[in-house]
């Protein structure tokens, strides 16, 4: 397998990854922060630090806020400098991740190598009737899902390309027939804007940290004659489920046990389930965790409802936040909306809604009528808010921050 970053004068730089170039004698053992500043070198760091039985601790260098947590307060060292040093020494792990962080503080996440080849076993056989022979990713690799693709294609002995920084038309220009691209709904819906008409030939288009919605993933594979599958995880579960094309619900991948909670949230067991988490301390998981998404379950499929804290009450129906934002987003002058829930605890009506939107400001009853129908809702009490950019982390996910929003 080699790692070919793509750089944007054309030309290419190539890393062979196996045993005799990524097992480093003064880095067996060690541990340390490999972060986010150069994607092709955090690839070979993270080959070099599973080949040389090292621990690893992967972080996005953006977050200024962790960066200081991490290395003055924690005063983790460099992966780089070869420390033997161990500030998590009572828990077994290889590589230390983080969670998003996109609506609080990042909770780091422990996995170990099993956990990791368990999981990318499952995906490799979910995978193999596309006969993928290579792969481009455009996703950073010191998160969940860029760490699976990295050893996914080592467990198929495929090439992966990526650049460092990847627009929409890069990434078509590295897609075609037998290609994995790993991607993000950021991507596929940015290729969808375009006015270019790609012929993908089949390729198989890898989607997540994120739902797409099934009407833009359907319109994907029709204009683009590419196949997608969504995946459905966290840092903490690792892939829980997946859904192909413009399907609408979600099936648990090969090993994953899904079960509804008490309070309608998405209870998850699996071999690939970290086992402890750290948020100022350690938190015993144990191989399975409830989440906070809230789901319906059809048979041994399920729908996602959405994040707990992102389900309103209106007309006597549930519904979504983020579904709702999905579906404002088919406004053709909206680029993208976050949605902020807004109600008065004294007050028995419904709770109002806090629209976001970066692009061009619609008519409230344009939006109204999209909702209606789509979700039947005769009437959803909303007010548009223009601003000039959502904030979106690295991965694509919107930053879900209201107090730092400034309206134009």
């Amino acid at each position: 397998m080699k790692l070919i970053l793509e750089n944007e004068d054309l030309t290419q730089k190539i890393y062979e990854i196996n045993e005799q170039n990524c097992k480093i004698k003064e880095f067996e053992n060690a541990s340390g922060l490999i972060g986010y500043n150069d994607k092709f070198e955090s690839a070979i760091a993270i080959f070099q630090a599973l080949y040389s039985n090292a621990k690893a601790v992967l972080y996005d260098t953006s977050h200024q806020y962790l960066d200081v947590i991490l290395k003055e307060e924690m005063r983790l060292p460099l992966f780089k400098s070869g420390s033997k040093e161990e500030k998590f020494c009572s828990i077994d792990y290889d590589i230390m991740l983080f969670t998003s962080g996109t609506t609080g503080m990042p909770a780091g996440v422990f996995k170990t190598k099993k956990h990791i080849q368990n999981e990318i076993e499952v995906l490799a056989k979910l995978f193999s009737p596309y006969g993928v022979t290579k792969m481009a990713a455009s996703v950073p690799f010191i998160h969940i899902y860029g760490i699976l693709m990295l050893t996914l294609a080592k467990l198929l002995d495929i090439n992966l390309h990526f650049r460092e920084r990847f627009l929409p038309a890069d990434l078509a220009a590295l897609a075609d027939k037998n290609t994995l691209v790993a991607t993000t709904p950021l991507y596929i819906n940015a290729l969808l804007q375009m006015s270019e008409n790609y012929d993908f030939g089949g390729a198989l288009f890898v989607s997540s940290t994120a739902p797409l919605s099934s009407a833009s993933a359907g319109e994907f594979c029709e204009r683009f004659n590419a196949n997608i599958i969504q995946l459905y995880g966290s840092t903490e579960t690792g892939g829980i489920a997946y859904r192909k094309n413009d399907e609408t619900l979600w099936r648990p991948l090969d090993g994953v046990v899904c079960t509804k909670a008490k309070d309608g949230c998405l209870h998850v067991r699996s071999p690939w389930v970290s086992d402890y988490s750290y948020e100022g301390g350690f938190k015993h998981l144990g191989g399975e965790i409830k989440t906070f998404d809230e789901v319906e379950f059809v048979g041994g499929k399920f729908e996602l409802k959405g994040r707990q804290s992102n389900i309103i009450k209106i007309g006597g129906k549930r519904l979504s936040v983020i579904q709702i934002e999905g579906i404002v987003e088919t406004h053709p002058k909206v680029k993208a909306a976050l949605i902020d829930i807004v109600s008065d605890k004294n007050s028995l009506k419904d709770e109002n809604l806090l629209v976001y939107i970066e692009g061009e400001k619609p008519a409230a009853s344009e939006l109204k009528n999209l909702i209606k129908k789509e979700l039947g809702v005769i009437n959803i009490p909303m007010k548009i808010i223009m601003i000039e950019k959502i904030p979106k982390s690295q991965i694509g996910k919107k930053i879900r921050n209201f107090e730092n929003l400034k309206p134009i």
